[in-house]
């Protein structure tokens, strides 16, 4: 071989080396890409699940603290009977045990309030279907129309939630 086809030879190699340089840095570029694509996608995936673990928490809180004041509810009702029939007693003893009862009654109320439970608004009200439910419907001059006049059966929210909706009777 002579000195000439040697240079060319070492040229074409350094050609073919520059290409491949230039191939394995478009490759390697690629390649960040696609690796640095992927690990914002992780990361925005893993913030989505954080997000989504943490509403589901709360709802499922909440979701137990609604189903516990169903449950709850009868019991508190008849705190307030109680209270109300105790009320009309005229012994001292009953009377003294009529307060107790009273006391009981106004720390359910309490706790309920510090919970975010609510009494529905009652007698005088103006009717509204997302809280109440009307049993029973009347004619009366004296009241202005759809206005509650009489509660069978207190209703209850947190919040926005209706726990239970009030049993009512309606001015038409």
């Amino acid at each position: 071989m002579s000195k000439r086809e040697d240079t060319e030879k070492n040229k074409e190699a350094q050609e073919e080396i520059i290409l491949t340089e230039e191939n394995l840095d478009m490759d390697l570029d690629d390649a960040f890409r696609d690796l640095n694509d992927r690990y914002l996608r992780v990361c925005a995936d893993y913030d989505n699940f954080r997000r989504r673990s943490r509403l589901d928490r709360a709802q499922g809180y909440e979701e137990g603290v609604i189903d516990t004041i169903r449950q709850l509810i009868p019991v508190f009702e008849s705190v307030d009977s109680a209270v109300k029939t105790l009320s009309d007693l005229e012994m001292e003893e009953s009377k003294e045990f009529a307060k107790g009862v009273h006391l009981i009654a106004e720390q359910i109320k309490e706790a309920l309030e510090r919970i975010g439970v609510s009494e529905i608004e009652g007698e005088g009200a103006h009717f509204d279907p997302q809280f109440h439910q009307a049993v029973m419907h009347e004619e009366d001059d004296s009241h202005p129309d759809n206005t509650v006049t009489e509660v069978f059966q207190k209703g209850y929210t947190k919040g926005d939630r209706v726990i239970r909706h009030s049993m009512v009777k309606v001015v038409n």
